[in-house]
C-alpha cells in the first residue's frame, strides 16, 4: 500500500511540473509567451475560424481573440465592442494589406478594443489619391494599439478626429508613423484630438518623440518622428528624419522653430495643423507628399530660406489657413511649387504672401485653387516650369512684380475665374504693350475662353 501510495505522489509531482510549465504565461527569459489555456481565449484562430475577420465577424462583446503565428492576407473591420485582439508573436504573426490597399489593413470602428502582438504590413495604393491608406485606422474612442511591428504602409496608423482615450505604446514603426488629427473623414479638429497616451515608440530604431501640453524645451536630434500637441516656445532643429509618415506634426501649437532639419523620402509631410506663429526656416526637404504643409486655420506662419523639391507639393497653405508669409525658399522638381487650396468647403485660405522665391522646374510653379482669394504672389522668379502661375476657381488675388523667364507651355494659365489682378509682372522679354493672360470662366454651365491683363508689364526684370 504505502508503495502504491508513493508511486501515486511521484506521479502526481510529476505531472504537476509538467502542467506548470506547459501553462506557465512566462517562456524562460521571462516574456509572456501568451499561453492559450491560461488566458482561456474564446476564439483561436486558425483553429476555430481561418481568418481574423470571420474570428471578429462571430465573436460578441468581451471576446478575446489569440491569432497565432502566420501570414493572413486579408484587410478587417473590427466593429465589435471590448474586444481583445492577440497575436502569437508581433515578428511572425503577419497580417498583410498586399500594397493592394485603399484603406487600411485594419480599420477600428468599435471602442474599447485592443490589438496587440502583430505585424501589420503594406498598407499600401500606388494612387496618389489614397494618401492615407494606413496600416491602421481608428476611428473611435477607448483604442489601445501595443507593441505591434507596423511597417511599409503609406501611413502608419492614422486616427481621425473626434477620437478620445487612446493609447499607442511599445510600437515598432519601419518606414512607418503615427498621424493624429486627421480631420479630412469629418471636418472637424479639435486640441483633443493630439492629446493621447503615446510612449516608447521607435520610428527606424530611432525614438517617436511625443509632447503634450509642454513649453520650453528642445527636442532632442535623434528623433525618428516628432509630434507637438498644444506645446509653445519648442525647438527642433538638426534632426535628420526620413523614411517614416508625417515627419513633424504641430498640432495647436504656437511660438515653435523648426530649422537646419533635413527630411527626405516621407510619405507624408512636415505640418502644422491649427497652429500660429511659429517659424519654418533653412530645412532641407525631399521626396515627400508636401514639403511643408499649413493646414486647418495655421495663422501668423514664416515659412522662410527652405530648399524643397522633388515632391508631390513643395509647400501648401490649406484650409482656412491664412495671413501666412512664406518667402526666400527655393522650390524646384515638384508636381507644384506652391499649392493653396481649401479641402473643406467654406474654408479657403486668404491673405497669405508668397514673395522673393526661386521657383523652377516644376509641372506648376504657383497653384492656387479652392476659391483662395486675397493672396498676394509677389517678386518671385518663376522659371523654366510648365506653368508658373496656375489659378483654378480662385478670384481677388494679386500678382505684381513677378519674373517669369521660359515656362513652357504657359506662364500663367487662369481657368474658371476671371477677377485676379495682374500687374507689373515681367514676361520673357521687356514689353512695351499690355501683356494678355489666356484662360477661361465659367457662365452658367459653359466654359467661355477669357483674357486677362496685366496693364504694366515691366521692361526689365524686376529685383528678386
Amino acid at each position: 500500500m504505502f508503495k502504491k501510495i508513493f508511486s501515486l505522489l511521484i506521479i502526481n509531482a510529476i505531472v504537476a511540473t509538467l502542467l506548470v510549465g506547459v501553462f506557465n504565461p512566462f517562456s524562460a527569459t521571462g516574456e509572456s509567451s501568451y499561453s492559450i489555456m491560461y488566458y482561456d481565449w474564446d476564439i483561436v484562430v486558425p483553429d476555430n475560424y481561418s481568418t481574423i475577420q470571420e474570428a471578429i465577424n462571430h465573436s460578441s462583446e468581451d471576446y478575446r481573440i489569440f491569432v497565432r503565428s502566420g501570414i493572413y492576407k486579408e484587410r478587417i473591420l473590427i466593429n465589435k465592442k471590448n474586444l481583445l485582439i492577440q497575436g502569437e508573436n508581433k515578428f511572425t504573426t503577419i497580417i498583410d494589406g498586399e500594397r493592394l490597399t485603399k484603406d487600411a489593413v485594419i480599420n477600428v470602428s468599435a471602442s474599447n478594443v485592443t490589438i496587440q502582438g502583430f505585424t501589420v504590413q503594406n498598407g499600401w495604393c500606388k494612387e496618389e489619391i489614397y494618401w492615407d491608406a494606413s496600416g491602421i485606422k481608428v476611428f473611435s474612442s477607448n483604442v489601445t494599439i501595443r507593441d505591434n511591428v507596423i511597417s511599409f504602409n503609406r501611413l502608419g496608423i492614422t486616427v481621425a478626429t473626434d477620437v478620445t482615450n487612446l493609447t499607442v505604446a511599445d510600437n515598432t514603426f519601419i518606414d512607418d508613423g503615427f498621424l493624429p488629427g486627421c480631420y479630412v473623414y469629418n471636418g472637424k479638429l479639435s486640441k483633443e484630438d493630439f492629446l493621447y497616451e503615446v510612449s516608447n515608440n521607435t520610428v527606424n530604431g530611432k525614438p517617436l518623440y511625443y509632447y503634450k501640453n509642454m513649453h520650453d524645451f528642445t527636442v532632442p536630434k535623434d528623433a525618428g518622428q516628432i509630434i507637438l500637441a498644444n506645446c509653445t516656445n519648442v525647438t527642433i532643429r538638426d534632426v535628420y528624419i526620413s523614411h517614416t509618415d508625417f515627419s513633424i506634426v504641430l498640432g495647436f501649437c504656437s511660438n515653435c522653430l523648426i530649422e537646419n532639419c533635413t527630411i527626405a523620402k516621407t510619405d507624408g509631410e512636415l505640418i502644422l495643423l491649427n497652429s500660429d506663429s511659429n517659424i519654418i526656416q533653412n530645412n532641407t526637404i525631399s521626396y515627400t507628399l508636401h514639403g511643408i504643409c499649413l493646414d486647418f486655420n495655421s495663422t501668423d506662419n514664416i515659412v522662410r530660406y527652405n530648399d524643397i523639391s522633388n515632391s508631390w507639393v513643395g509647400i501648401s497653405a490649406l484650409t482656412s489657413s491664412n495671413n501666412n508669409h512664406i518667402y526666400g525658399n527655393i522650390i524646384h522638381d515638384n508636381a507644384a511649387g506652391f499649392l493653396l487650396d481649401a479641402l473643406i468647403l467654406g474654408m479657403e485660405p486668404y491673405n497669405n504672401t508668397i514673395s522673393k522665391n526661386e521657383i523652377f522646374n516644376n509641372n506648376a510653379g504657383i497653384q492656387l485653387q479652392g476659391n483662395s482669394f486675397n493672396n498676394i504672389i509677389q517678386r518671385n522668379n518663376i522659371s523654366k516650369n510648365k506653368c508658373g502661375v496656375l489659378l483654378k476657381y480662385s478670384d481677388g488675388n494679386v500678382i505684381k512684380n513677378n519674373y517669369f523667364r521660359r515656362n513652357f507651355l504657359f506662364s500663367a494659365l487662369f481657368m474658371g475665374c476671371s477677377q485676379n489682378t495682374w500687374e507689373y509682372n515681367y514676361w520673357n522679354r521687356p514689353r512695351i504693350l499690355p501683356k494678355i493672360i489666356i484662360g477661361y470662366r465659367v457662365i452658367g454651365k459653359m466654359l467661355v475662353p477669357w483674357v486677362n491683363i496685366d496693364k504694366h508689364p515691366l521692361k526689365v526684370s524686376p529685383i528678386v
